[in-house]
């Protein structure tokens, strides 16, 4: 008896933490870090003593959510690289990256704050920052990107593009997609950018 207990208490365990995985997906996604864990509970269909058995913290059920989204973004930029256009590869990686952004918009706050001492976001982060070097070092090689940007720069235009997703997401959810256009014919070689901010006159 105490063994079959045992057992149903398990899979109550297991489908009680798969539902507030589920829950909490769709929170973040929808309303980002601010939504109140009450309400992802309520969702859920638990009580709050349940969500914090499984998730002592808020940030605790964040990271949960997000380091599946971390795996799938460093699929993505694994086959940005793999990308025999440097070029094309690189506008992959970026609209990949901000659509990925998007679907979660709890995303951009989570890297740069309470996910960042997890060590699947460092590994993922890592990652990013190998593969962008490449495709940076390669779209050079290939003549297709600016001299002077560097992936630190692509990666702060990222983020930049970021806040237009969540600033734009209620009035025009599709902005990002013509201002990241902006953004990478302005990265393009030969796009008419003149190094240095250099004025010329005719």
């Amino acid at each position: 008896m105490a063994t079959t207990s045992s057992r149903r208490q398990r899979r109550d365990a297991v489908r009680n933490r798969e539902q507030l995985l589920e829950a909490a997906t769709r929170a973040f996604a929808e309303r980002g870090l601010a939504v109140d864990v009450r309400e992802i509970a309520r969702e859920a269909g638990v009580g709050m003593g349940t969500l914090y058995r499984h998730f002592p913290t808020k940030d605790d059920l964040f990271r949960a959510v997000i380091e599946p989204d971390l795996a799938a973004w460093s699929e993505l930029t694994e086959r940005a690289d793999a990308a025999p256009d440097a070029w094309q590869g690189l506008r992959t990686f970026v609209e990949s990256t901000l659509e990925l952004m998007v679907r979660r918009r709890a995303i951009l706050d989570g890297l740069g704050g309470v996910a960042q001492d997890s060590a699947a976001v460092a590994a993922c982060q890592e990652h990013l920052r190998d593969s962008l070097a490449s495709l940076v070092d390669r779209a050079h090689g290939q003549g297709a990107l600016r001299a002077d940007v560097s992936a630190a720069d692509i990666g702060l235009q990222i983020m930049a593009l970021g806040r237009i997703v969540q600033v734009t997401a209620e009035v025009d959810p599709e902005a990002w997609r013509r201002h990241t256009g902006f953004v990478l014919d302005g990265l393009r070689d030969g796009s008419g950018g003149s190094s240095g901010g250099e004025n010329r006159s005719s």
